[in-house]
């Protein structure tokens, strides 16, 4: 008899142990600050926009769950914030979020086609812009926090960064910073003898400096170039990298990756993928024979992937060598994500999304219904989430997305259940006897 009180005792704990381990997603998307404790929260992934997350439970397959489909062509890449819901953006107007399962959990509508990634902070909050410069809060629910357009002078289309202390950084004509009510922090302006603007997505290093690419074009000659501004967490500049104000076309909208060691990597309009130092220093650069929208990622050994107008994916030693190239058959804007086991996963214009092997040799690739200028992200479960022109979200892989920890009590609740009737009755028969 005690024994099986003591089993029923043990799995009780287990039970009790298992509930409030569910409960712990809820406790930690309540807090306020930085981004959502997610697989994906935000464009390239982490605030160094690493593009890489290697701690799915698995490799992803060439499996497609499910397709979601918009009213129009996609551009915003997707991202997870808790509980594995998927947000993306369209150019019918609509955020969407979209639950692990494929089903729409809301919509919200905006007055504008959308672009800009959203990015999504612990307790749930969601921030993305839109083409008529507009830049929204909204709870995890679908409801308007707040808008601001006041302060806008252009399209957005970099992404929001939620950064430690909760605050957001959004790039238009001006890069700016909002507490989480929607004021204003800071923001930085560029010379005011030109003009341009920020598509690139900033990265924020460890001391909390902010890089990105600024497309600059002089008033008088409409010369356009491109340079690396580097802030400090205040908004002041600390330094600009120029690759070429000579070259017409420099310009940078590739967002920079940042690696654990502090170098900078970011792709030029102008053919060349450049790696520098914390202040401003070029190390070195790779010269291609096409554009770089694509954005750099970064896998665990250092090696540096991204994608050219040229229709190739590249691999780089962190010295900048070659280590290998694989060719699809259109533009590489995507910008590649590194998964478990170091697989590298991209779309490319040619309809497909592509997963390559370490070593640059094709694993699989599935085919969509148009060009794929979207970016992966990657699920926590053995799945990825990215979107194509022919207006939909793709899932592709055979992991279940987000799965509810009450899916994995069940079992024990149920053995909990049954030996709570079988012991009674045992100790029936025993007192009848």
């Amino acid at each position: 008899m005690s024994n099986k009180r003591a089993l029923i005792s043990l799995v009780l704990s287990v039970v009790v142990l298992l509930l409030i381990a569910s409960s712990l997603p809820f406790f930690v998307s309540s807090v306020e600050g930085s981004l959502a404790n997610s697989s994906w929260p935000k464009f390239r992934g982490d605030l160094r926009n690493s593009g890489r997350n290697e701690e799915g439970v698995q490799e992803i397959s060439n499996e497609t769950a499910w397709t979601f489909a918009t009213d129009r062509k996609i551009d915003s890449s997707p991202t997870i914030g808790p509980y594995g819901t998927i947000y993306i953006g369209s150019y019918d107007g609509n955020l969407y979020a979209i639950r692990p399962d494929g089903s729409e959990k809301w919509s919200f509508q905006t007055d504008s086609s959308i672009s800009s990634t959203p990015a999504i902070s612990q307790d749930g909050t969601v921030y993305f812009g839109t083409n008529g410069g507009e830049f929204y809060s909204l709870d995890s629910d679908g409801n308007e926090n707040w808008m601001v357009d006041e302060p806008f002078k252009g399209v957005i289309i970099s992404s929001p960064v939620v950064r430690e202390d909760g605050s957001v950084l959004v790039g238009s004509q001006d890069m700016y910073s909002f507490h989480p009510n929607g004021t204003m922090q800071w923001n930085w302006s560029y010379s005011p003898r030109d003009q341009g603007g920020i598509i690139s997505t900033p990265a924020v290093d460890e001391d909390g400096n902010i890089y990105f690419g600024y497309h600059a074009i002089d008033r008088d000659t409409r010369l356009e170039w491109g340079e690396l501004i580097a802030l400090d967490s205040e908004g002041e500049d600390l330094w600009n990298f120029v690759p070429s104000k000579d070259l017409i076309g420099s310009k940078i909208l590739s967002s920079p990756a940042i690696s654990e060691k502090g170098t900078i990597y970011f792709g030029s309009y102008n053919n060349r993928l450049y790696a520098v130092n914390t202040t401003g220093e070029e190390l070195w650069n790779y010269n291609i024979d096409g554009k770089i929208f694509s954005s750099p990622a970064i896998g665990d050994d250092g090696t540096i992937y991204f994608g050219s107008h040229n229709n190739n994916l590249y691999a780089l030693n962190p010295n900048g060598s070659e280590k290998w190239i694989f060719t699809t058959g259109g533009n590489v804007t995507s910008s590649p994500a590194v998964g478990p086991e170091g697989m590298i996963y991209f779309g490319s214009y040619d309809n497909n999304v592509y997963s390559l092997y370490p070593n640059g040799t094709e694993r699989w690739r599935v085919k969509t219904g148009d060009r794929v200028f979207s970016s992966p992200a990657l699920g926590p479960q053995g799945n990825l989430y990215i979107a194509s022109v022919d207006q939909k979200v793709y899932a592709i892989g055979e992991g279940v997305g987000y799965t509810s920890i009450y899916q994995f009590a069940l079992p024990i609740i149920f053995v909990f259940i049954f030996l709570l009737g079988v012991v009674p009755r045992e100790r029936k028969k025993k007192e009848t006897t």
